[in-house]
C-alpha cells in the first residue's frame, strides 16, 4: 500500500509513463486526452517526489486519487473503438463517462497542487 507522498509521486509517475500513445486508431481527442493526463500525472509526480524528499509529509491521497482517475480515463479510451463487435450505443455511453472523469482531473490538480502550495497552478 502506497503510504507517502514519495510513493504517491512514483505511482503518478509510473501511470504517466504507461498511458497508450501512438494507438491505432486512437482520434485526435484521444491523445489530447492521453498527451495531458502524461503531462500532468509527470509534473505532480516529480514535484511529489520533491516535496516529499524536503521532509514534509502532506496529505498523499489526492495524488493517488490523481494516478488511480487517469489509469481509468485511459483504460476506457482503449476500450472505445477498439470492441470485436462495434457498438455504437457503448462506445457513447463510455465517451460520456471518459468526459465526465475527464472534468474531475482538474479538481483533484487542483487540491494536489494546493497540498504542494500552489507551485503547480500552471500545470492544467
Amino acid at each position: 500500500m502506497n503510504t507517502s507522498l514519495d510513493d504517491a509521486g512514483r505511482c503518478l509517475l509510473s501511470v504517466a509513463w504507461n498511458i497508450r500513445t501512438g494507438v491505432p486508431r486512437a482520434g485526435a481527442r484521444k491523445e489530447e486526452i492521453r498527451a495531458r493526463l502524461q503531462a500532468v500525472c509527470r509534473s505532480m509526480g516529480h514535484a511529489a517526489c520533491a516535496r516529499a524528499a524536503a521532509g514534509s509529509p502532506p496529505d498523499h491521497v489526492p495524488f493517488l486519487k490523481l494516478a488511480d482517475l487517469a489509469y481509468e480515463i485511459d483504460t476506457l479510451l482503449l476500450l472505445v473503438d477498439t470492441a470485436l463487435a462495434p457498438d455504437a450505443d457503448r462506445d457513447r455511453r463510455r465517451w460520456a463517462e471518459i468526459e465526465t472523469l475527464v472534468a474531475g482531473v482538474d479538481d483533484l490538480v487542483d487540491r494536489a497542487a494546493t497540498i504542494l502550495g500552489g507551485q503547480l497552478a500552471a500545470s492544467r
